[in-house]
Parts: structure tokens; C-alpha cells; sequence
């Protein structure tokens, strides 16, 4: 998930501050690959979202600036972003439910029963003959999706 927010260097990021508690920034790009303009970018949208906390460490030859994880934050980031995902998969659970549908044999597009009556039962982009959609397959997928973001929901909630 995290991969799908902020791309893959700050899932690579993230996990280097998982692993070690708090790393200096520095540290960071370099441990990771990371280009440093480019990781602190990456921190600085984690720390807005307060799932990175940042500080300063004072050492001998200066001043480290340090990063390190904020939990619940995280926690709270990702049950939110599963709750989110839940609800636009029951709209369109629902949507495939109550709705008769058509759809073009050599396009795949869909149309709603009213879109296809306005159209004369004529796919509008290649000019075939619509046929009722076979909606019983995609009722399971959503089904099992959303059965699937309802276990992670839980198995987050637990933590």
C-alpha cells in the first residue's frame, strides 16, 4: 500500500526507518540509493502526513537531522486509505447489483440500460450489437475484494 502512495523509494525509505528506529537523513539516502533531493521530497509527504516524525541530533561535527517512525500514524494512514478503498467497492458492487448492463463484444465497452436504449442496443464506438452483460463474475470478484480489505481492516485494527 505504502508502495502505491508514495511509489517504490519511499517504501524503500520507510523500511529503512522501520528497520533501524531513527536514521540520520543523510544515512538514509545514501543506505537506500535514493537521490537525496528526491528522498527528502518523499520525507517531507510522510511528514505532513505525520507518519515520519523528523528531529535533529547533535553530534560533534555538527547537526544530523534524523527521522524517525510515528506508528499510529501509520496505522491510522493505512485504515483510513482500506476504509476509503471498502467504500468505493461497495458503491460499485452495488452499481453492478442493481443495474442491467450491456456491453460491446469486440470492445468490451459497457453501457447502463439507458445509454444502450439511447443507442439502439449499437455500441457507439465500432457500431456492434450490444449484448447483456454477464455481471456474476465481476459481483464475485468485488465480493471477494471487499471480504479481502475487511480481513486487512481488522488485522490492522488488532495492532
Amino acid at each position: 500500500m505504502i508502495k502505491g502512495i508514495y511509489g517504490d523509494p519511499g517504501y524503500k525509505l520507510l523500511m529503512h526507518i522501520i528497520e533501524h528506529g531513527y536514521v540520520a537523513e543523510e544515512l538514509l539516502t545514501r543506505d537506500t540509493g535514493i537521490k537525496s533531493n528526491e528522498g527528502r521530497k518523499i520525507l517531507q509527504k510522510m511528514s505532513e502526513e505525520n507518519i515520519v516524525i523528523p528531529g535533529k541530533l547533535r553530534t560533534q561535527e555538527g547537526v544530523l537531522h534524523i527521522w524517525r517512525l510515528n506508528p499510529p500514524a501509520l496505522k491510522n494512514l493505512l485504515l483510513q486509505r482500506l476504509r476509503k478503498t471498502r467504500e468505493k467497492l461497495v458503491l460499485r458492487l452495488n452499481f453492478e447489483q442493481e443495474n442491467i448492463l450491456y456491453e460491446c463484444p469486440r470492445c468490451g465497452r459497457r453501457y447502463t440500460l439507458d445509454e444502450s436504449y439511447a443507442n439502439d442496443y449499437v455500441c457507439p464506438v465500432d457500431g456492434e450489437v450490444l449484448v447483456e452483460a454477464d455481471r456474476s463474475k465481476t459481483v464475485e470478484v468485488l465480493k471477494e475484494l471487499i471480504s479481502k480489505v475487511d480481513n486487512l481492516i481488522k488485522r490492522l485494527e488488532r495492532v
